[in-house]
């Protein structure tokens, strides 16, 4: 008995004690009270194994829409895989529509019969409003979304509207797709934002997101693209709080896993990387996420930041205490994209009047 309970993992914090004497009643009763402990080494099947055995949220019982960026490879396609065992409506978003096809077909045990793919490169605005414009019409509503698509390290290069590239991609960008879609989302919604501990390494300068006075550094880019991730998710929380609304947001870091993200990295630094320092594989990485997706809501605080499907703490500049930072790059994020040309919706969740042009 001592050998199952310790393979289970099963805590004694309260309700059934679990001990010496324990039976297998016990343990199942245990397990239906608390499920298993999720940590570092979790897979995003373990995570939906215990939410199963508890109760998952309202909007995956009723089959709700999740849309996924970079949902055609590394966590995304783990991600997609499991929501859709979850019971999920999957959007896989891929920049390579034919890339998003090939990743579904490439499933196996998984009904995909509830998915779709859609093209979107959230390194162009025009992109994002297509994007945004066939999912409203094609969903009419949505559950989830979950800003899994980066960019990681690449040299210095522009998106389409002039952005420098990591920032544009993933800050900019799926700030973009998430404000469009907010008034699509239902409103026990979730926004689930992957941000990474790499934030610090850089710095967030809302007044030089573009590294026109500071010199650019490939890691010290996507520690602010990182950065700015997790900023937004708080700024998003804020917002939404104003707007007395009980969509959830909050941003995460998934560990150090080797994915397709280290294309841009040296050959030999990407090798040692991956076999010193990368901590999960894929299904492991994609649990935090899938934890962010799938937790009650009553563990998500606001604006919460995560690890190791658990609350965590980012470093100061990123706690942001006095909220000025976020504040600072969510004014700034929503000026360049209207200098851009794309309108944004006039108020956070719709409503009359607010439809972006």
């Amino acid at each position: 008995m001592h050998s199952t309970i310790a393979i289970l993992g099963l805590s004694a914090a309260s309700g059934v004690v679990l001990g010496p004497k324990s039976t297998s009643s016990d343990v199942l009763a245990k397990f239906r009270e608390t499920g298993f402990a999720l940590g570092p080494k979790s897979t995003g099947s373990d995570v939906l194994a215990k939410y199963r055995a508890k109760g998952l949220p309202p909007y995956v019982e009723r089959g709700g829409t999740a849309v996924v960026t970079g949902g055609n490879s590394g966590l995304g396609l783990q991600s997609v895989a499991v929501l859709l065992k979850a019971g999920c409506r999957v959007v896989l978003c891929s920049r390579d529509a034919n890339a998003g096809r090939a990743a579904l077909a490439s499933l196996e045990g998984v009904d995909t019969s509830r998915a779709r793919v859609q093209q979107l490169d959230l390194a162009d605005l025009n992109s994002i409003a297509a994007a945004h414009k066939e999912i409203a019409e094609t969903e009419r509503s949505i559950s989830l979304l979950l800003n899994n698509a980066g960019v990681m390290a690449c040299p210095q290069q522009q998106t389409k509207q002039g952005f420098e590239l990591q920032i544009g991609t993933n800050h900019i960008g799926h700030f973009a797709l998430t404000r469009l879609l907010l008034p699509f989302m239902e409103p026990d919604g979730r926004v689930v934002t992957v941000a990474s501990i790499a934030h610090g390494m850089g710095e967030v300068d809302a007044s030089d997101l573009d590294f026109v006075r500071r010199k650019y550094t490939k890691w010290g880019a996507y520690g602010q693209s990182k950065g700015a991730n997790i900023l937004f998710a708080k700024g998003l929380a804020d917002e939404l709080l104003k707007a007395n609304s009980e969509i959830v947001s909050v941003s995460l870091h998934p560990g150090v896993i080797a994915t397709p993200l280290w294309r841009h990295g040296n050959f030999l630094a990407t090798w040692l990387i991956s076999k010193v320092y990368c901590d999960k594989d894929e299904a492991q990485g994609a649990s935090t996420q899938l934890y962010a997706c799938l937790a009650p809501a009553e563990a998500l605080p606001a604006g919460a930041y995560l690890m190791d499907c658990a609350l965590a703490m980012p470093n100061a500049a990123c706690a942001d205490e006095t909220g000025k930072a976020r504040k600072a790059l969510w004014e700034e994020t929503e000026r360049r994209i209207a200098a851009a040309g794309l309108a944004l919706p006039n108020t956070l969740l719709g409503g009359a009047g607010s439809s972006p042009q």
